[in-house]
């Protein structure tokens, strides 16, 4: 019988790992990592802002993730950029050390040109995105007004998705106004080279794609827990309010992280997880 690969959604609550200092984000992926936490991707962050109120943490904090931007050419030569919500050469601590003492390019690091070449290959328009670099270079780096948001050529593929941008731009504008930042470097070199994903907080730091790897960092991180009850029975709602029990069920399953009470909840492949 043929291996089959089934991910099943886990409920988790998110916890922030600090390392303001040089080299922060290799220092923060490494605590969130070394505490048997699995960091968060872009897609993962937004879901949670989305469904958040003005003053939670979420909203009022800005995040390194384990999304990255990189900039490099493919095969056939083309010059490209690669959004990917995977896996990847810098989710590794180790690896950002080695790129960073090997020589920053103004804040970006060396990635191996298979592990570029293997991002390229997963893309799906969903977890992972390629924008031409011509395309992006020739865009506008800065604030931005929301309404012209969507029409960049980093939105989406920051985000990992449509529904979820034009979804994150209306609690943008909610909270902060009609502008917002989205920044973008020119990173073609000869080899590829990349930086993590950065959400920042304000109206003026949205989508971040210029993260320096020497840099501070705060990574949001997630554990398992056990598989909640509510998805295997039917939840009630109390008082006119969904429970806890009722996001999971119409969230979690659905792929979707959650606010609830303050806390993140966000579905997670238990293949990552260090239970």
């Amino acid at each position: 019988m043929a291996e089959t690969r089934i991910l099943i959604p886990i409920m988790a609550e998110a916890k922030p790992f600090e390392a303001l200092e040089t080299n922060g984000v290799e220092k923060a992926l490494a605590q969130c990592l070394e505490a048997g936490y699995t960091p968060l991707f872009m897609p993962q962050v937004a879901d949670g802002r989305i469904l958040a109120s003005p003053n939670d943490y979420i909203v009022q904090n800005w995040f390194t993730t384990q999304s990255v931007r990189v900039t490099g050419k493919s095969k056939g030569g083309n010059a490209v950029v690669v959004y990917a919500h995977v896996p990847n050469y810098f989710s590794d601590p180790a690896n950002i050390k080695a790129s960073r003492e090997a020589g920053l390019v103004n804040g970006a690091g060396k990635m191996p040109l298979q592990d570029f070449h293997n991002l390229l290959e997963l893309e799906d328009g969903q977890n992972v995105y390629v924008v031409d670099h011509n395309v992006l270079r020739s865009s506008e780096s800065g604030v931005v007004k929301v309404s012209k948001a969507m029409k960049h050529p980093q939105t989406i593929p920051f985000l990992g998705g449509q529904d979820r941008a034009g979804k994150y731009l209306a609690k943008h504008k909610e909270f902060y106004g009609d502008t917002i930042g989205i920044w973008h470097c020119d990173d073609l070199g000869d080899a590829p080279q990349g930086r993590p994903l950065f959400a920042g907080d304000g109206c003026n730091f949205g989508f971040v794609g210029y993260v320096i790897l020497d840099f501070s960092g705060c990574v949001l991180g997630v554990v398992a827990a056990e598989p909640h009850k509510a998805l295997v029975r039917e939840a009630q709602p109390e008082n006119g309010a969904q429970t806890l029990d009722a996001k999971v069920l119409a969230d979690l399953s659905a792929g979707k992280a959650f606010m609830y009470e303050g806390r993140l909840y966000a579905p997670v492949s238990a293949q990552n997880l260090k239970l």
